[in-house]
């Protein structure tokens, strides 16, 4: 049975949303365990064999489920085949016996082949598992380059970069339209750090793992010059070589949704 990471290698990993899917990922799950047709993918240069069947026809290559219960199981599947302890320097983790011990936010999660908690003993979002998992898997290899960039920097963004607005900058922008201090104080309870000198109004860093890094810079509203509040986040230049382009955006929508939360 064709898996899903076995069916990426197929696709052209550009994440260029011209299936319809945000990502090759999201559409290689939704192939094997929805029945997407996989000649949505206007970019395949090869059939998998499993899919070599006259037209109109696919194979049942796995059970109808959830996508991101299906893609939970694929990614914990392919831990296991990893040797944690040997990433965990480039990762910014602590090895602690046959686990790791990775910051996530203001938490520590420990990750295994066989498992993935919280410190705290508070539930993991099944999002934010895909997000650990996705790190993990890039390896996090060298330095952050110190080097601060929009989203739009990296290929491949448009359709995310509009994303990102509306679900993160927008939303923080609105909530906080003029109540700097109010953000100051919910930036803070989050383990947010405040950095000077600033071009914005205010400008504070939110570490999501050691080497994803989301920098905000908040504009406070101006009615009587007719301004409204404006966000702009920040991601370092080589941000993309640590996680993927939705994940990347979804880190900055988890940021957000956890300032609100406090």
């Amino acid at each position: 049975m064709l898996t899903v990471f076995e069916l990426i290698k197929f696709l052209p990993k550009t994440n260029c949303g011209d299936c319809g899917e945000p990502t090759c990922m999201a559409f290689a799950t939704k192939v094997i365990t929805a029945g997407l047709d996989i000649k949505k993918c206007p970019h395949l240069e090869k059939l998998p064999e499993e899919f070599k069947m006259e037209e109109g026809a696919r194979p049942v290559t796995g059970k109808m489920e959830d996508p991101e219960t299906a893609l939970l199981r694929e990614l914990r599947q392919k831990i296991k085949g990893m040797d944690l302890a040997l990433l965990a320097p480039d990762l910014g983790a602590q090895v602690s016996g046959a686990s790791i011990e990775l910051p996530f936010f203001n938490d520590i999660v420990v990750v295994s082949s066989e498992s993935l908690k919280s410190k705290r003993g508070i539930e993991l979002d099944p999002r934010d598992q895909i997000l650990i998992y996705n790190y993990c898997f890039f390896g996090g290899k060298g330095p952050l380059s110190g080097e601060w960039v929009g989203l739009e920097s990296f290929p491949n963004s448009v359709s995310k970069v509009s994303t990102l607005r509306r679900y993160t900058e927008d939303k923080l922008a609105a909530e906080f339209s003029e109540a700097p201090g109010s953000l100051k104080k919910r930036v803070k309870a989050v383990g947010g750090q405040f950095v000077e000198p600033c071009s914005a109004d205010l400008c504070f860093d939110i570490r999501v793992f050691p080497k994803v890094v989301l920098r905000f810079h908040y504009w406070q509203a101006e009615p009587e010059e007719g301004f409204d509040a404006k966000v702009k986040v920040l991601y370092d230049r080589r941000a993309i070589e640590f996680l993927d382009l939705e994940s990347l955006v979804f880190a900055a929508e988890r940021a957000v949704e956890k300032i609100l939360e406090e």
